[in-house]
């Protein structure tokens, strides 16, 4: 049996949101915008949610979220997928309240680490 693995580059498209307050980022998110075999319409996925520390429980999350629930479906995503980790009670309340529901799990490999300034594969 002749069997081979192949590789094809896709594009993936990346979309920052920030607000700003007294010429500071305060809050952040991205969304990536991505397709597979399965769709023809996009899939939306949210990362690095950041509110400042200081700020969170005021809006801010709600705002940026609600934000890129918008474009996701400007650009006609046909699902958005948003992670957290188990202990950010708040956070899976606000996602909850938004309309996301609790789909699943997510299973995760960290391939680098800080160790002392530096980057290091962990396997």
């Amino acid at each position: 049996m002749n069997m081979f693995m192949k590789k094809q580059k896709i594009s993936v498209k990346g979309i920052k949101f920030s607000i700003k307050k007294d010429n500071k980022e305060v809050a952040r998110a991205y969304l990536y915008l991505m397709k597979n075999d399965l769709h023809k319409q996009p899939f939306g996925f949210i990362e690095d949610v950041f509110i400042d520390e200081s700020l969170r429980s005021k809006g801010y999350g709600t705002k940026i979220i609600k934000e890129i629930i918008k474009e996701a479906k400007k650009q006609n995503c046909y699902k958005l997928i948003a992670t957290s980790r188990y202990p950010r009670d708040k956070v899976h309340k606000l996602y909850k309240k938004l309309g996301f529901r609790d789909w699943g799990k997510e299973f995760r490999i960290n391939l680098k680490e800080k160790n002392q300034g530096r980057f290091q594969t962990t396997f």
